[in-house]
């Protein structure tokens, strides 16, 4: 069985801020949505991530589009970007 470290050190990781009274890195894993192409972690609460591109039933805020996602591996740049922009929290609901 793989060891978490080297788990970890085969997916991108979400470099985004979590969001609520103590702000620290999220460091949760990146996926791309296969529709549209938008990059962001997967979160079980809406928008607890500055850069949070999935819901916790994987429905991208990009596009609105569920079940459409891919991991990303490691050495993806992400984009600056937050993934919490006004349109994709439309997509959101």
């Amino acid at each position: 069985m793989a060891s978490y470290e080297k788990l970890k050190s085969d997916m991108s990781v979400c470099d985004g801020e979590r969001v609520g009274g103590y702000p620290f890195p999220c460091h949760g894993q990146l996926y791309r949505c296969l529709a549209c192409g938008a990059v962001g972690c997967r979160q079980t609460k809406d928008h607890a991530c500055s850069k949070q591109g999935f819901d916790v039933s994987f429905k991208c805020y990009g596009c609105g589009v569920a079940g459409q996602y891919e991991a990303v591996a490691s050495g993806h740049v992400q984009s600056k970007s937050a993934a919490c922009s006004p349109e994709r929290i439309a997509n959101a609901d």
